[in-house]
């Protein structure tokens, strides 16, 4: 399943494997799948925000087919295209689905998950460079035997919400990152991080000649039941708090992909970035 849609259109639900231009936001897939001996319940909500057009874009892979669960696991990819470099949307899309074939493609040659996943982001950024002057994040997920592994360039974020709590897994590539560690070491004064114009700068994306900065899981990451998988764009937790988005999932409403949506929203702000939320549910 495929997602990003137009401003002003009706909400409609999305098939697996087909690409949606629908709405302002796309709601729960009622599909559950068998991934080991757990189960994942994939949920999404995406919004334009105040933005003209959306550039966030998402996929899960094929979620119905037991042969592909076997061989892939349960795929998810959430791009959020730059639109200060121009052909963010454009960026985004291609960025998606060619990782997401690039994955699929080498898990069948018998490569390792986290091998096809950093063979899939290098795939993904050489196609996105062929755009010339074209960005985007990249988080690529998947939930295989009762563990998941990810990749991550950018500023999206994956969390991981257990027992009531809830933790980021990836780190971000942001210049404010080296900015703080320059002003730890005494090498800058507290007013220049902070007011640096290029603070929150990416230092890696698709569409950088050459990706050095990657995040990834380090081994196997067990997942259990009740765990929820979170993957979103900044267009959240620039207006959500982790503490915000916490108490939202702590509600255990019957989406929480919607719930968090519908939270971030509330708030009306007047710059509401594009804003799209994956929930996978191990159920």
């Amino acid at each position: 399943m495929f997602g990003n849609r137009g401003k002003n259109d009706t909400p409609r639900r999305v098939p697996r494997r087909m690409i949606s231009d629908s709405g302002d936001d796309v709601r729960t897939e009622d599909i559950t799948e068998k991934i080991g001996i757990l189960y994942v319940m994939p949920y999404n909500a995406q919004h334009i925000g105040t933005r003209d057009e959306q550039q966030d874009y998402f996929a899960y892979s094929d979620l119905m087919d037991a042969e592909s669960l076997r061989k892939y696991g349960s795929v998810a990819v959430l791009a959020d295209g730059m639109g200060g470099m121009g052909n963010g949307s454009e960026a985004s899309k291609i960025g998606v689905s060619v990782f997401l074939d690039a994955y699929c493609d080498y898990m069948r040659s018998g490569t390792e998950t986290e091998d096809a996943l950093m063979y899939a982001l290098e795939e993904a950024n050489d196609e996105v460079n062929t755009l010339g002057g074209a960005g985007a994040t990249l988080i690529g997920l998947v939930v295989k035997k009762n563990a998941m592994h990810w990749v991550s360039v950018g500023d999206s974020r994956l969390y991981l919400y257990r027992n009531g709590i809830l933790r980021q897994l990836n780190e971000e590539h942001v210049y404010s990152k080296i900015l703080d560690e320059k002003y730890r070491n005494g090498e800058i004064t507290y007013e220049e991080a902070a007011e640096d114009p290029e603070r929150l700068a990416l230092t890696s994306y698709l569409g950088i000649p050459q990706i050095k900065e990657v995040d990834k899981n380090r081994g196997s990451f067990p997942v259990f039941s009740n765990d929820l998988i979170i993957i979103c764009s900044d267009g959240l937790y620039k207006v959500m708090s982790d503490e915000e988005t916490a108490y939202v999932l702590s509600a255990g409403g019957s989406d929480p992909a919607a719930d968090l949506l519908n939270a971030a929203l509330s708030k009306n702000s007047p710059n509401q970035d594009n804003v799209t939320v994956l929930v996978l549910k191990i159920i």
